[in-house]
């Protein structure tokens, strides 16, 4: 055990689990006295930030394990789920007494089962596209609402039952089988330029037009409606046939098994060997 607390790369997650538990103190006041909506949302922005980096320090230094990959599943619960789940409830699904709390509950029971069908197949690979929203990018777009409406002085919630709609779908996708672009396994090819700029300058007017806080919330709208055009899409070229076993082709598992080669530079596709990757 001590080998593993000595582990540069479970330095980051743990900063990452005490940015979560941070978090909740702020959101139920426990901290200091009284809530602060805004800084805790921060706190599972910074937890998002750690978690990124935890794995790019062990590809650098070498030092990747199993026990570090179930420590992360094991902190992005606590991080992107539970956190993000009790701030959502003492911010605006409170109002709604137990349909609040179900809610909020439904929200942390969807991306624990999302991570533990992610856990079911990690390797440590990195692939192209991800099964469903991750509970990181949901946590994170959870976070950014509640960081916008503190920015931008709206007062309190006035309407739950959108809020309370909104996170059951960010909880529906993250339980769905649509596909989901990977930051982990971001390499921009030159067809990607164009989207990827005109997203940044929808941010970039967002964060001068309201405050910049609001741009977080951007991103993370931004990414969903670009995923869920791509399945759109996806799911328009498929050709129906009697033995389909997914009718609505939500799965798109073929685009799942992609991943990048680091030799070569190209996405391939994972079953195949190195040889015919090349």
């Amino acid at each position: 055990m001590l080998r593993h607390f000595l582990n540069p790369p479970n330095w980051f997650t743990s900063a990452s689990m005490f940015c979560g538990m941070y978090s909740i103190l702020l959101a139920t006041g426990v901290a200091h006295g009284e809530p602060n909506f805004y800084r805790a949302a921060w706190m599972i922005v910074f937890g998002g930030v750690f978690d990124m980096l935890d794995g790019r320090v062990a590809r650098i230094t070498g030092t990747s394990s199993e026990f570090g990959i179930q420590l992360d599943s094991l902190a992005d619960v606590v991080s992107f789920g539970i956190a993000p789940a009790v701030l959502l409830y003492a911010w605006g699904l409170q109002e709604l007494g137990w349909l609040g709390l179900a809610v909020a509950f439904f929200f942390f029971l969807c991306g624990t089962f999302r991570l533990a069908r992610f856990n079911l197949g990690a390797d440590g690979t990195k692939h192209a596209w991800s099964e469903g929203l991750t509970i990181t990018m949901a946590g994170g777009i959870a976070a950014s609402l509640v960081m916008a409406h503190a920015a931008n002085d709206l007062g309190p919630v006035q309407h739950p039952v959108a809020i309370a709609a909104l996170v059951c779908f960010l909880a529906i996708l993250m339980i769905s089988r649509l596909r989901f672009f990977s930051w982990s396994a971001l390499r921009l090819r030159p067809t990607h330029m164009v989207p990827v700029a005109l997203g940044l300058a929808v941010v970039l007017v967002v964060s001068l037009r309201f405050r910049w806080a609001s741009a977080f919330l951007a991103i993370g709208a931004l990414y969903v409606m670009a995923a869920l055009v791509d399945n759109f899409i996806a799911i328009l070229r498929r050709e129906p046939g009697p033995h389909t076993e997914d009718p609505l082709g939500l799965g798109v598992q073929e685009m799942l098994d992609e991943v990048f080669d680091e030799d070569t530079g190209e996405y391939a596709r994972a079953d195949l060997p190195r040889e015919r990757r090349r």
